[in-house]
């Protein structure tokens, strides 16, 4: 199942605008191959990539508050969703970092 038709399925419930999780899910899918070195998504990434992009859509409905003033309107949410995951984005990028290794060829 493709990312977006996973995020589609989660929101199935709020009537999801199809265009606008497209576009979501691009946006999280840059974000997250820009922070793995990567040029495609992983495989492993497509389950954060989806709970993201839930994430971000939902931002349009006050999903990350951090904190809300009652004395007037304050709403200040979380700067940056992927965020959570740095846990798991720094285990890919070391796991990968070694069994990597050195590929540069040296002559002699």
């Amino acid at each position: 199942m493709k990312i977006a038709e996973r995020v589609i399925l989660r929101l199935s419930a709020e009537n999801p605008d199809p265009v606008k999780i497209a576009d979501y899910v691009n946006i999280i899918t840059d974000r997250l191959t820009l922070r793995l070195g990567t040029d495609t998504l992983p495989k492993a990434f497509e389950s954060i990539a989806a709970d993201a992009t839930v994430k971000l859509y939902r931002r349009a409905m006050f999903e990350g508050i951090l904190s809300e003033g009652t004395d007037g309107l304050k709403t200040e949410f979380v700067a940056d969703i992927l965020a959570e995951y740095a846990d798991e984005i720094a285990a890919y990028k070391d796991s990968k970092a070694k069994t990597d290794g050195d590929r540069t060829v040296y002559f002699l």
